[in-house]
């Protein structure tokens, strides 16, 4: 069971956290929001929601009440982006039919009873995440992660479990050492110091093994 520090939550997401009991439990909750809820270390707006299942927008939107009023900003098969406005807007996304596996188990929250993927499993995300673009949230998560003292070597091998042939480690370390695109100028400097540290301490030769487990959620 999760213990979430909602006070980190921006109001508008705090005002949504309970209604998100609505959410199907065939879905888990990534992204820096799942990080945030977890660490405490920084504010996420968005809920990010994923699962292996595919879905109809409209199967969502009929039956998830919190969504009866808001904005969609994008919807097709097994993809739904909203905006719900919480005297504040919170973007709500779904991502179905999703072909990669967990580690850890996800840990269900008592107080709305939604998933929220492990720190590992959301820690492999953003070492795929930081292949296709460079953005400094995704960085301090990764480093947050790291300050906690899951291994980087560790979590690279999670990543090949989870997302087979789709990852490559030597991209993501290339990237945890090279500050210079996007906005990653505005790292501190020891987070890019804990992130180069940890990226070169790597020998991607003698990853430690680890299982994934199949699906997301569970079955």
């Amino acid at each position: 069971m999760l213990m979430p520090k909602t006070d980190i939550l921006p109001k508008a997401q705090q005002k949504l956290w309970r209604e998100l009991t609505d959410t199907p439990k065939w879905f888990v909750l990534y992204g820096g929001t799942a990080l945030a809820l977890r660490l405490g270390h920084r504010q996420s707006e968005d809920f990010d929601f994923f699962s292996n299942k595919a879905f109809q927008p409209s199967t969502l939107l009929n039956g998830i009440g919190y969504l009866q009023a808001a904005e969609i900003t994008q919807s097709q098969e097994n993809t739904l982006t909203a905006i719900v406005d919480r005297e504040g807007p919170v973007k709500v996304s779904f991502f179905g039919y999703l072909d990669f596996n967990r580690v850890q188990d996800p840990d269900l929250v008592n107080e709305n009873g939604i998933y929220v993927a492990s720190l590992i499993d959301v820690l492999a995300s953003k070492l795929k995440t930081i292949q296709q673009r460079a953005q400094a949230r995704d960085y301090i998560d990764i480093a947050a992660v790291l300050s906690t003292g899951i291994d980087l070597a560790e979590a690279l091998a999670a990543a090949e479990a989870i997302y087979g042939q789709k990852f490559n480690g030597a991209l993501s370390l290339k990237a945890l050492s090279y500050f210079e695109d996007g906005d990653l100028s505005t790292l501190q400097a020891d987070v890019r110091q804990r992130l180069r540290v940890a990226a070169t301490s790597v020998d991607l030769r003698r990853l430690p093994r680890v299982m994934a487990k199949p699906g997301i959620s569970f079955p």
